[in-house]
């Protein structure tokens, strides 16, 4: 009876050496400050890849949900542009952003006609601390608004007025195509209105329903913006400014060296996705053959956030592409041709001595200058 007691007791002791074991690799190795929950266990789902949904493949087949974008209030206004912050619902939860309209549409909007020409504006990476709706988008919005342009820039979930992520940290990084269609297409059906109960009867805000639309991205905004390219394959007009054409994964791993530990942590999680995925799936340059432009690109060769490298190795990778894409055109025993999308029209500008931001301002005003043609001749 004793060694049967003594048995028994030694079994629970395993077990609860092993789950406490098990939550400490779990919560203090894989994710100290629990950012970065397993991608690997949804006790929800059969599904042991709860991720793979977002890989650019099944993106490209994603059930995608449009909302009603709706203004909410008023943040800021000049005597050339008025900045609200809008809402509308993508994955199942709210998200806020930035909406910038030209003021005389704004304020007098019987008297002069709405935009004809809208930009969906996707920031880079942002301090959350001292975020605020529209950081990294406000400068470009203001001046494209001078210039007759509306512009919608999401904060992205856990920013701004938006709900908290729907799950880690990860899995919010890889919603963010997601996010940028369903407001496309939000905008594409339901137009914008204004949705703000204390304004008179007659003062009504709302851009119409339209397809005329562009993008632009800076930085991680710009690896958004591909992603979503991709993801569509469809011809939207998309500037980038600086952005991370680096392949996934090394496109994370790159800036882990301005983490507190160094990347140590993002190193385990990768090292434990790869075990579980093809990141392959999830790297943008591997999808080229879903690409399309036309696309205008601006780097700095004093870039240390993005290297202008990347930029480089992407435009000889779209060359490449439509030489690839050209060949099965002509070739007329292919059956079955890789692709049926027109060559990608990309036009490369490159600023010698510019940094992330594409400062001095000197250079920055050229670039945005090249956008406002750029976006003039390919929209309607």
């Amino acid at each position: 009876m004793r060694q049967l007691l003594a048995l028994i007791l030694s079994l629970m002791s395993g077990v609860t050496i092993g789950v406490l074991l098990g939550y400490y690799l779990t919560t203090q190795v894989l994710h100290p400050n629990n950012d970065y929950l397993s991608p690997f266990v949804d006790e929800s789902q059969s599904n042991s890849r709860p991720l793979e949904k977002y890989s650019i493949p099944n993106l490209t087949q994603f059930e995608f949900t449009p909302s009603q974008v709706v203004i909410k209030e008023e943040i800021a206004r000049s005597d050339e542009y008025v900045e609200y912050v809008f809402n509308y619902t993508t994955h199942g939860r709210n998200m806020s952003g930035q909406l910038t309209l030209p003021v005389n549409f704004a304020l007098h909007p019987t008297d002069h006609p709405a935009p004809t020409k809208v930009i969906v504006l996707v920031r880079g990476w942002a301090d959350i601390k001292t975020y605020t709706t529209g950081s990294g988008t406000r400068p470009v919005a203001r001046e494209l608004a001078k210039k007759g342009f509306a512009t919608l820039a999401p904060d992205f979930f856990g920013y701004g007025k938006s709900d908290p992520a729907p799950g880690n940290e990860w899995e919010t990084r890889f919603l963010k195509p997601v996010n940028v269609i369903e407001l496309i297409k939000s905008v594409e059906i339901n137009g914008v209105i204004d949705g703000r109960l204390d304004l008179p009867q007659d003062y009504f805000i709302a851009l119409p329903a339209t397809s005329n639309i562009g993008l632009w991205g800076h930085s991680n905004g710009g690896q958004v913006a591909l992603t979503t390219l991709e993801a569509l394959s469809q011809p939207i007009p998309t500037a980038l400014w600086a952005p991370v054409t680096a392949p996934f994964p090394y496109s994370i791993l790159f800036f882990g060296r301005d983490l507190e530990d160094e990347g140590k942590q993002q190193r385990a999680w990768i090292a434990l996705f790869e075990k579980t995925y093809n990141v392959l799936d999830f790297s943008l340059t591997q999808h080229l053959d879903k690409l399309t432009g036309p696309i205008q690109l601006h780097h700095g060769s004093a870039d240390q956030d993005a290297l202008q490298v990347w930029s480089d190795s992407f435009a000889t990778n779209v060359e490449l592409e439509n030489k690839n894409r050209l060949t099965n055109e002509d070739d007329e025993t292919t059956a079955h041709p890789t692709t049926t999308l027109e060559p990608i029209e990309l036009i490369y500008h490159q600023y010698p001595g510019a940094d992330h931001n594409l400062r001095p301002i000197t250079h920055w005003n050229t670039a945005l200058s090249r956008d406002l043609s750029f976006f003039n001749k390919h929209l309607k």
